[in-house]
């Protein structure tokens, strides 16, 4: 990301509108606003200064024009913000400008801020996500939320084979199948496990094929024969209605993981596993300036320390060490990690852990990434989708709080008293008073939700608020944590609270609780795209982890996948847009670019700034400015950056070698803590 163009634009569009719907046109700041007796306003890009929910503050620089005289000056401002990560653009409205200041033009009353203000009323003003970013990294604060995670290491598996993950969320629970009551199914499993009442045999569906073996746990083997024709026809059935996940073994450009006539080893887990793996007998390379080594031929982020001569891996964000590959893993906080984690050079191979390592610029950029919510607008007679219960709901208390939850729901279903009901669906809050509604959107949401610990499954859905509301519109939206990246105490983010909860299960169905290991979950840092996330998961997760019919791999970004859109474009208006900017395409996502900006800068103390061709300079009254010394210019430099007009767009994952390592155009990247392994991991 941060190959992301920052712009900042002035639009006069309604917030319905979208980046697709308009062309775009050349309309780049800064932006001119005309007074009155002659008076004319350049309103430079302002610098955003801080973000609490959805409500920002910036300082902008301006240029005042008044009897063919330019005096310079700066303000702050205050407004809403709509923030489509999607479209990498952050609308501001309800625009306010405060301590305006441009102290060479002799302004003694505030009767030019106002002015400003009412030209500004009902319009709205867009800063791209990237500056936001840019922004707010820059800041020297950090209000991030830091839960109480649990940090109990998975258990790890090593092979130096091809092999597949395939988890089951405990000790297996068959159910009769469909049509052929004689034939059991794992049900507490997104993958297709048979097992007929008479027979020894055990069934697997997975890379085409049937797997047989004596035991579910295995070892497996590829069918010589394969099972009857019920077992083929429940199969059908199951894929064709998505509720199971054939693990195709494909990667997301549907190109297959495994070399031809490769077949993995299957290794079946029921508690907290993650499996490692590397192509034939382990290699090390060297990590430049450092005394670390890498496992060059492991699709993971594996190491070895030449000075403790032990083992750490990275996986949901969290650093593991052992004194050998096949030896007990513990958990290892990242403050104590050797000191050569952060040398790491920001074009090495292994890289993308540095977001995973505190103190260093991609970890505190992720940490804001992290706080940076997605908003949406949502009509008020919005309505929930089907909400299924197993039989009559059962209640459970959220311990620290006087909340209960429905365990055997498809949705979050929280119940404050008995006359007061709330749900999350797709990043919305529905309240009724009844647990079998008529439901409504809600236009708060009570603090005792907020106190749901992270020891509660439900946890996620204390990252989704309500920011506003009009009469027909409800302003909502969510951080990362909704979808399980929180930030941890040693200030770097990780996947999953680290609990391993019991999901709910009946002879029947499986709603699965959020999951942390088992699925290959890693962060990424690339020197040309900045900060992502991916992991090998199946499509229709919900909101994150297990996911209730997986089916098939791909990436989820955190920073560009937008949940308000299962809602469909219509029925929830979440994306600012307009003139000034231009759509790129890569795959399917879309990515922004501002078409110019400008180079006057307003800096914490009010002062007005240029860039030059030959450096910077401050102004000092109308029509003049002085140099500034080289050595003063760092935070102006950073500044800069932000609207740096020549970097490119994002790039997300694309292409793979032999070890099944995700690349990057224009720079080295590996995949972080594992995910899209060697193999497809379910």
């Amino acid at each position: 990301m941060k190959s992301w163009i920052a712009v900042l634009l002035f639009l006069t569009l309604p917030f319905m509108a979208t980046a697709q719907d308009k062309p775009a046109q050349n309309r780049p700041w800064p932006q001119e606003i005309k007074l009155a007796n002659n008076q004319t306003v350049e309103m430079y890009q302002p610098q955003v200064e801080s973000l609490n929910q959805n409500d920002i503050k910036a300082r902008a620089a301006f240029k005042l024009t008044r009897d063919g005289k330019d005096y310079y000056g700066s303000c702050k401002i205050e407004a809403k913000a709509a923030i489509n990560k999607e479209s990498d653009l952050v609308e501001l409205s309800r625009i306010r400008i405060k301590n305006l200041q441009a102290p060479t033009a002799n302004i003694t009353n505030n009767d030019l801020q106002t002015e400003i203000e009412n030209k500004l009323d009902g319009k709205t003003v867009t800063v791209s996500y990237r500056t936001l970013v840019d922004n707010l990294s820059a800041s020297t604060s950090s209000s991030a939320q830091q839960p109480k995670l649990h940090n109990a290491p998975p258990d790890f598996v090593f092979v130096s084979q091809p092999s597949i993950l395939i988890m089951i969320s405990g000790e297996p629970r068959w159910t009769e199948s469909a049509g052929a009551k004689e034939v059991k199914r794992v049900v507490n499993s997104s993958a297709l496990f048979l097992h007929q009442e008479d027979s020894k045999d055990f069934y697997l569906w997975a890379l085409g094929k049937w797997f047989q073996a004596a035991d579910f746990k295995g070892p497996w083997q590829v069918s010589k024969s394969g099972p009857t024709s019920k077992f083929v026809m429940i199969k059908d059935k199951l894929v064709k209605d998505k509720k199971i996940d054939p693990l195709e073994g494909k990667g997301p450009d549907g190109k297959p993981l495994y070399q031809p006539g490769v077949t993995p080893k299957i290794i079946v887990a029921t508690k907290p596993t993650e499996l490692l793996q590397s192509t034939g007998e382990p290699k090390y390379s060297a990590v430049d300036g450092t005394a670390l080594l890498y496992m060059s031929n492991s699709p993971n982020s594996i190491f070895i320390d030449s000075k403790d001569q032990n083992y750490y891996t990275l996986v949901s964000g969290r650093w593991f060490r052992s004194a050998s590959l096949q030896g007990t893993w513990s958990y290892v906080s990242g403050k104590q990690l050797p000191k050569d984690f952060a040398k790491i050079p920001v074009k090495s191979p292994v890289a993308e852990v540095l977001v995973s390592v505190p103190g260093t610029p991609q970890a505190k950029e992720a940490v804001v990434v992290s706080q940076i919510p997605q908003t949406a607008q949502v009509k008020r007679d919005l309505k929930p989708k089907d909400i299924a219960c197993d039989g009559t709901v059962k209640w459970q208390s959220i311990p620290g709080t006087n909340l209960k939850f429905a365990q055997n729901c498809n949705s979050p279903l929280i119940e404050v008293t008995t006359e007061s009901f709330y749900l999350v669906q797709d990043g919305v809050w529905f309240t009724a008073t009844s647990a079998k509604g008529p439901w409504q959107v809600a236009l708060a949401v009570p603090d005792e939700i907020y106190k749901i610990p992270a020891s509660s499954p439900l946890y996620y859905v204390t990252y989704v608020h309500v920011y506003g509301s009009t009469s027909d519109m409800v302003t909502v939206g969510y951080t990362p944590g909704y979808h399980g990246t929180f930030v941890s105490a040693d200030g770097t983010i990780v996947y999953g609270t680290g609990y391993n909860y019991d999901s709910y299960t009946s002879g029947s169905q499986w709603y699965p609780a959020p999951s942390t290991y088992g699925f290959g979950v890693g962060y990424g840092w690339g020197y040309e795209a900045g900060f992502f996330m991916g992991f090998s998961m199946g499509s229709l997760m919900y909101p994150w982890g297990w996911g209730y019919c997986c089916y098939g791999p791909t990436f989820v970004n955190v920073n560009i996948n937008n949940t308000y859109t299962n809602w469909g474009r219509h029925t929830v208006i979440s994306g600012p847009g307009g003139h000034g900017i231009t759509t790129n395409t890569i795959g399917q996502t879309k990515f922004i670019r501002g078409n110019d900006s400008s180079s006057i800068y307003a800096t914490h103390d009010g002062q007005v700034y240029r860039r030059t061709d030959s450096g910077w300079q401050k102004n000092i009254g109308p029509g003049s400015w002085e140099n500034v010394d080289r050595k003063n210019t760092a935070d102006l430099d950073r500044m800069h950056g932000s609207r740096n007009i020549n970097r490119d767009v994002a790039r997300p994952p694309t292409g793979r070698d032999f070890s099944g390592r995700p690349q990057l155009q224009g720079g080295g990247f590996r995949a972080g803590g594992g995910f899209h392994g060697g193999g497809f991991r379910r």
